[in-house]
Order: C-alpha cells, then sequence, then structure tokens
C-alpha cells in the first residue's frame, strides 16, 4: 500500500487551483478536521495505475470533511486565485456544497451516515465521520479515501484490490434494496470500465430485482411507486444517455436477468437494440421507448411517475401499431399525402411519431418521411392568395389549402 500511497500523494499534490495547499491551510486552522478526497477521483487514479487507462482532466472532485461543508467551500472561494469563475450552491438538506471552479466541480459534503427505513426512501441522515461516510457508498471501487492531514489511503471494503481485479462490489447486502438505481450504475461502470460484477452483487441483485416493484411503508402507509425510486433511476439513464452506450447498459441488465428494474417485458433482440440507437439519433424520449412494450403500461407509467402527455403518447403508440398491423393491406397503398392526412388528423405527437419509427416494421419510413419531410410542405397557395381569387374564408378555403398542400406532398413519391 506504501506505493499506492505514494502515487496518490503525488497526484493530490497536483491539484489544480492549488487545492492541496489551500485545503491543509484549512485543517490547520480548524484544530486538524479531518478533510478527504473520495470516489470517482481516486478511482480513475488507480485504474490508471493498475490499468494504463488514461482519464482525461476530472470531471469533478468528491470531498468529505468532518467539519462544516459549508466552511470549508467559502475558505476554498477565499483563498482560490487567478480564476475567472468561482460559484458556490448550498444543498442544506443533506449539508453538502457544490463549488464551481472554471468549470471544474468540486462536491463537498459533511461526513454522514445515512439510514434507510424503507425501499427506495430517502435516507434518515446523520452526522459522521469519514469512515462511516465510506460505508454509505455504492461500490468498494468508489469507497476509497485519502485523508489530508495524515495523507493517508482509507480502503476498508478493498476497493483497491478490486479495481485490480476489474470487479464491481456492492457494499453491503441491502446495498440494492435501499438504492435499486445503484444497478443502473453498476451497469454503467461495468460499460465504462470494462470492469464486471462480481458473484455475490449479482445474485444481491437478481434477488432484489425478482421482487420488484415492492411496497414501501411511510408513515404506516403502503406504496409500490416512492418517487425517490422513479427520480434516481431516471437521473441514472439520463447520466447514460448522455454520455455513455445506451444500448450496452441495456444489454448487460439483460445479461444480468435483471432487466425488469426498467420493464420486464423488454425483449433485447437486435430489432430492440437499433431502436434503441435510433431514438437517440431522433433525440427522443427514451423512457417511452423503454416502456412501449409494456403488458401493464399503467403499472408502468405509475411507476415511473409518467406524466399525462407522455402517457398520451404511449396509448397513441399502441393504438397505431395495432392498427398498422390489422390493416397492413390497406396501409402498404397510401401515398404520402394519405400518410401526412393519416398522422395529421389523428394529432399525433411528434414523440409518437418517434416512437413508430424505432419500432421499424413496413411503414417506419413512411412516419420518418412525415416527420423531416412532408409536414414542413406547404400548399402554392396562400389564403391571402385564394382570397384574392374569390375564395370566401372558412372551411372551404381550408379544405382547399390542404387540397393543394397534399398536392405538393404527393409530388414528393415522383422525385
Amino acid at each position: 500500500m506504501n506505493d499506492i500511497s505514494a502515487y496518490i500523494n503525488s497526484a493530490i499534490l497536483k491539484l489544480p487551483f492549488d487545492l492541496f495547499n489551500i485545503i491543509s491551510k484549512y485543517i490547520e486552522l480548524n484544530s486538524n478536521v479531518k478533510v478527504a478526497i473520495v470516489g470517482g477521483y481516486i478511482r480513475d487514479l488507480l485504474i490508471t495505475k493498475f490499468h494504463k487507462k488514461i482519464f482525461f482532466k476530472p470531471l469533478d472532485i468528491d470531498i468529505v470533511t468532518e467539519g462544516s461543508s459549508v466552511d470549508l467551500a467559502k475558505f476554498i472561494k477565499k483563498n482560490v486565485s487567478n480564476v475567472e469563475l468561482c460559484l458556490i450552491k448550498e444543498f442544506e438538506i443533506y449539508d453538502t456544497v457544490e463549488l464551481n471552479i472554471n468549470n471544474l466541480k468540486i462536491d463537498i459534503a459533511s461526513a454522514r451516515k445515512e439510514n434507510y427505513e424503507s425501499p427506495g426512501l430517502n435516507p434518515i441522515v446523520k452526522h459522521s465521520n469519514i469512515e462511516e461516510d465510506l460505508k454509505r457508498r455504492d461500490f468498494s471501487i468508489n469507497a476509497i479515501a485519502f485523508e489530508f492531514s495524515n495523507r493517508e489511503i482509507y480502503d476498508f471494503f478493498d476497493g483497491v484490490k478490486h479495481i485490480q481485479e476489474k470487479e464491481l462490489h456492492l457494499l453491503h447486502e441491502n446495498s440494492i434494496r435501499d438504492d435499486p438505481s445503484r444497478l443502473i450504475r453498476c451497469a454503467r461502470y461495468a460499460s465504462r470500465l470494462g470492469f464486471k460484477i462480481s458473484k455475490k452483487s449479482l445474485q444481491q441483485s437478481q434477488r432484489i430485482v425478482e421482487s420488484w416493484p415492492w411496497e414501501v411503508i411511510k408513515n404506516d402507509t403502503k406504496s409500490k411507486f416512492p418517487p425517490g425510486i422513479s427520480i434516481r433511476i431516471r437521473m441514472e439513464l439520463s447520466e447514460i444517455y448522455k454520455y455513455d452506450n445506451l444500448s450496452k447498459i441495456v444489454s448487460l441488465l439483460n445479461d444480468w436477468e435483471v432487466i425488469s428494474i426498467l420493464n420486464k417485458n423488454i425483449s433485447v433482440n437486435n430489432k430492440f437494440l437499433r431502436g434503441l440507437k435510433w431514438i437517440k439519433k431522433l433525440k427522443g424520449n427514451y423512457i417511452l421507448y423503454l416502456l412501449k412494450n409494456s403488458k401493464n403500461l399503467e403499472l408502468n407509467c405509475q411507476r415511473f411517475f409518467i406524466n399525462k402527455k407522455e402517457k398520451k403518447i404511449l396509448n397513441d403508440y399502441l393504438n397505431i401499431t395495432n392498427q398498422l398491423e390489422n390493416e397492413k393491406e390497406k396501409f402498404k397503398y397510401f401515398t404520402p399525402s394519405n400518410w401526412t392526412e393519416f398522422i395529421e388528423t389523428k394529432n399525433l405527437d411528434e414523440e409518437t411519431v418517434k416512437l413508430l419509427i424505432c419500432n421499424g416494421g413496413l411503414f417506419w419510413k413512411s412516419f420518418f418521411k412525415w416527420l423531416f419531410i412532408y409536414k414542413f410542405i406547404k400548399s402554392k397557395k396562400s389564403g391571402d392568395l385564394l382570397k384574392s381569387e374569390g375564395w370566401q374564408p372558412g372551411k372551404t378555403m381550408g379544405d382547399e389549402i390542404k387540397r393543394l398542400r397534399y398536392i405538393e406532398i404527393d409530388k414528393i413519391k415522383r422525385k
């Protein structure tokens, strides 16, 4: 461990904006209060050391203090120099602070202990020490800390060993029960870092997810759908959607036999994965794509707090899909204007059209062409021009504008 400590210490000394010296000075002035860097920054340094994987400048740095997070943030802001931007955001509920220095995000938290009264609820928080704070984290590889005053590595859960072995280990047997979003994060790390989930962690995940969604008890009231679970899972998916390969991560969840954390009716095959890539290309709603083939749509909409508009999109998708299947012979002969009239008369949301495109099948190209071509085509004659020709405003003139527009749309077929 001495070699590892020396390596980490050398890297911490090079923290940007002279952070090492500023934090060290803060510790001296505050009766040697303990401060540590934890989580992803330390993890990525060790992955670089052991596996020669290069991480560019850190996206963020996580700091834990046994003192006041606000006091530490204010001290850093006061003493940092030669920067264009230094902003502080305080979050009182967990006594955390976000410090932004020239777009480097530094999350500072007062060390805390967490207790989950029931699955998925927000934890009850008490101030504690760095060791207890590390216990509340998700994986052993994220529960490694460098403590400033003694320049010491804290590794109570064999995180260094697991990084060497490229394995993901949950910290305790109730980890997924307390926060199911950790399972999504596990797949993200497995995909991003090339790590594998440990056998014990996989067994825990499969066992817990078998009963998903489970009942949550709060104030003697039972609920299957606590907001905390849905919000955290959606946040994890959003992070993946922006920065990772969602198809690969969904495939991992399927391989691990825990796909029901999203939707047990997902059939992960080439068609589904192709559609998942398309939904990103189209900048569509990936949550709706994941839920679109739910056998119990109402239940899944409740689970993920799908709003009224989103629910209509899903219902329209299902209705149109059924209609296309039952009347496919009729739709084979549709012209571009027929498709335009069909989509617009039903007042389909663009998100519904995107789902129909991503679903593939016989008619996806027609929906694609409406989305990017047909809907933008206008009549050669405007309302003002028709008025000048003697048409009276009203339904008849509206029908004529529509007829002329359809003529222009149908010209597409001949090009």
